[in-house]
C-alpha cells in the first residue's frame, strides 16, 4: 500500500494535543519519559529518530525517554492505516513526564474509498451538523462567515445528528473563494455538501475511526 500523508512540523506542546488526546507536559526537566497507550483496536510499531520500533498491543504501554528538541517518529498500525495520531516531525520542550494515547488514523480519501467499499459506515456528527446546497457560491469571507446568516446561510441547511449517509463522494467547493474538498451525497433526492468536520466514520463493529482532514 503506499502511504500518502503529508505531515506537518509542530510544536509538541501544543498542537500535537490535538492530534494525540492524552498529551500532558509538566515542569522542566533535562530527558522526558514518554509514556504511550494504544488506544487502537490493533499492534501499533511506534519509534523515534530513526530507532528501532516498539510493539505495543491494544491497551498495552511503552516507555520511551525524549530529550528537549527536534525529533522525528515512525509510527503504523497493523492494517488498513495510514498512520497514527502523532505528527511525523515535531519540537519537544521541556517536560516532567509526557502522555500519549495513540489512535489510528485514515487519509479522508482512504475513509471514502472504504465507506464506499461497505468497510466503514458515515453519519452526521452528535452536534448540529451542516450542509450546503451548492458547490460555487461567489462573495467575500465575511459573506460565508456563518452557516445560519448571510450568503452562505442561503444555501445551507441544518442535518438531523447522527444520521447515516451513504453512496458518498468527494468534490471541490469554492465558497466565497474559500476552496475546499467537501463530503457529497443524495438525500431527498437533492445533493447536500458536508464539511469533513460534520461527518464521523465507523468501523463495523462501531468503533469511531479518525480521519486527519
Amino acid at each position: 500500500m503506499i502511504w500518502m500523508v503529508k505531515f506537518r512540523t509542530i510544536l509538541l506542546g501544543s498542537l500535537l494535543a490535538v492530534w494525540a488526546p492524552g498529551l500532558n507536559c509538566q515542569a522542566a526537566s533535562a530527558a522526558t519519559p514518554v509514556v504511550v497507550k494504544n488506544d487502537g483496536p490493533s499492534p501499533v510499531q511506534l519509534g523515534f529518530d530513526g530507532g528501532q520500533n516498539k510493539t505495543i498491543a491494544p491497551r498495552d504501554t511503552a516507555r520511551f525517554s525524549l530529550d528537549a528538541g527536534d525529533h522525528s517518529s515512525q509510527c503504523r498500525f497493523e492494517g488498513a492505516y495510514d498512520g497514527c495520531n502523532i505528527e511525523e516531525r515535531f519540537t519537544l520542550g521541556a517536560a516532567k513526564e509526557l502522555n500519549l494515547t495513540l489512535r489510528p488514523m485514515l487519509t479522508l480519501q482512504h475513509a471514502v474509498a472504504m465507506s464506499q467499499q461497505g468497510m466503514l459506515t458515515a453519519q452526521t456528527t452528535r452536534d448540529k451538523a451542516w450542509a450546503t446546497k451548492t458547490l460555487e457560491l461567489a462573495g467575500t469571507a465575511g459573506d460565508c462567515a456563518d452557516y445560519a446568516a448571510g450568503k452562505l446561510g442561503t444555501v445551507s441547511t441544518t442535518v438531523r445528528s447522527g444520521m447515516a449517509i451513504s453512496n458518498i463522494t468527494l468534490v471541490n467547493q469554492n465558497l466565497c473563494g474559500d476552496r475546499k474538498t467537501v463530503i457529497q451525497t443524495m438525500i431527498d433526492g437533492a445533493p447536500l455538501y458536508f464539511e469533513p468536520r460534520f461527518i464521523t466514520f465507523r468501523d463495523r463493529v462501531g468503533r469511531t475511526i479518525w480521519v486527519r482532514q
